[in-house]
């Protein structure tokens, strides 16, 4: 047989393996025609009906590792009872080219699914109605997730946005790029969980009933411009929030959040992050709140409006450098356990055994009323004016009687003296360091006895005496955590 024969005969060959194995360069098409919807790989039918997941995941099913592209609109039709879902396989992109899914079917409903599969992307989708997840991937890596939007209905269950986790299996190398934009979520926007490594770019996060972003356990990564508005409002969450012993080596360019239940908030030993800058205004509660933290860093920007605008609480080697924040339990001057701290505000000072407030007995604040603990109201009979005097020394006096003053009754030196208010003048029994006991905790002692403020007897009432007593260091009823007001 002559060359000019063999060649010829080879190509024959080789282009009926790949007709022969369409999964091996096929690209994937899904389009919709006359109310049906049609599923081909590599110009072959590999599905026609009526169900838009169904079509898609035939695709998926009948293609190797290249790009089934979506060219319409649709929606999910009914769960039948189980996690109903587009599950790519490893390898593929999933390219939606800005069609929307419609989540419509039921609690179970989960527009993109995917469980240990690597070398995954998902592009250009918008998920409306209300998923169970918008976007869940557990034990997956080498993720890419690219110009997503969500417009949810918040009233679904779980109701979560975009949720990438090592649930079932190690979870990496996870990127979300372009356009993020997610709203309406039940719970959270955006959530990562035991991810190792990750590089998320700008997010926009609105009106979700949890974080905006939430990262959980993840590490060794990097996040862009953080934006929420409405982020659970009333609530704990924050626009942008790190937990579960999530960190170290995250660093995130800004967060700008208003009207969230928090702005930033890092808990449960979360260490390790780094913000370059905050705009935060108009929280429900904390502006920033570091509890159980370490290590966490805010580099620049403003807070305001908070409730209080910030606070630390057990956090060590952190630090929060924004215009209207001086944290509460990072006092100016303060440091370790057994260290002095000048304060200057106005403060709600809280008896940490009991979580109560400092509280005048008659609002009046006539010489003489009794200092107790109550319940807080939010009323300036339990807010308190703290300004340094001299030295380590501070005056505390209370809002509905800034004249008065915190004083020791009769110059007293013993055990059990009552503390009261009384026209300031200078006297020492009317003067009072704060002493940091560690994790954000203060002791506050007098200046003429150097004894503790310390609540009657452990008691945990409404109505408990303030007294003064020798401090003793393990005694939780003489540590106060100091709220800004």
């Amino acid at each position: 047989m002559c060359l000019s024969m063999i060649r010829p005969l080879r190509l024959l060959v080789f282009l009926g393996f790949i007709s022969a194995s369409p999964g091996l360069w096929a690209n994937g098409e899904v389009t919709r025609t006359d109310g049906q919807w049609w599923a081909r790989v590599n110009g072959e039918t590999v599905y026609q009906g009526a169900r838009y997941f169904d079509a898609i995941n035939a695709a998926i099913d009948n293609a190797g590792a290249v790009t089934i592209n979506i060219r319409n609109s649709g929606e999910s039709g009914p769960d039948g009872g189980n996690v109903y879902a587009i599950r790519p396989q490893a390898g593929q992109t999933l390219d939606f080219h800005g069609h929307t899914l419609h989540a419509n079917g039921g609690d179970l409903v989960v527009p993109v699914y995917c469980d240990r599969r690597d070398q995954i992307t998902v592009r250009n989708l918008r998920v409306t109605g209300n998923p169970r997840y918008g976007i869940w991937f557990r034990g997956c890596s080498q993720v890419l997730l690219e110009n997503i939007t969500m417009d949810l209905d918040d009233n679904n269950p779980v109701g979560l946005g975009i949720r990438v986790d090592d649930s079932t299996g190690p979870a990496s190398d996870l990127t979300v790029a372009g356009t993020i934009e997610i709203s309406g979520a039940r719970t959270h926007g955006l959530e990562t969980y035991g991810v190792e490594g990750f590089t998320i770019g700008d997010v926009t996060v609105t009106h979700n009933g949890g974080s905006g972003v939430l990262l959980n356990n993840s590490r060794n990564g990097t996040v862009g411009n953080v934006v929420g508005h409405y982020n659970n409002p009333t609530g704990g969450y924050a626009t942008f929030r790190v937990a579960n012993n999530n960190g170290p080596n995250v660093m995130v360019n800004s967060v700008y959040s208003r009207n969230s239940g928090r702005g930033f908030f890092s808990v449960s030993g979360s260490r390790g992050t780094s913000i370059n800058s905050v705009d935060i205004a108009d929280t429900g509660s904390h502006g920033i709140f570091l509890e159980d933290a370490s290590d966490t860093h805010v580099l620049s920007g403003s807070v305001a409006n908070g409730n209080p605008n910030c606070q630390l609480v057990r956090t060590d080697s952190s630090s929060i450098n924004v215009s209207g924040c001086t944290p509460v339990g990072s006092a100016p001057g303060g440091g370790g356990s057994g260290t002095n701290g000048t304060v200057d505000g106005i403060y709600r000072i809280v008896p940490v055994h009991s979580g109560k407030a400092l509280d005048t007995t008659s609002c009046d604040a006539a010489n003489g009323t009794n200092v107790q603990q109550w319940q807080w109201l939010n009323n300036d009979c339990q807010k308190w004016n703290i300004t340094p005097v001299e030295g380590d020394y501070h005056r505390i006096s209370p809002l509905v009687g800034s004249h008065r003053a915190l004083e020791v009754d009769s110059l007293s030196t013993d055990d059990g003296a009552n503390i009261m208010l009384w026209d300031y003048w200078g006297g020492h029994n009317q003067q009072f360091r704060f002493q940091s006991s560690g994790e954000g905790r203060w002791r506050i002692i007098g200046r003429q006895s150097e004894k503790c403020l310390d609540v009657n007897a452990l008691s945990q009432a409404d109505g408990a005496n303030i007294i003064q007593w020798a401090c003793q260091a393990d005694s939780a009823n003489q540590q106060f955590e100091l709220i800004r007001q």
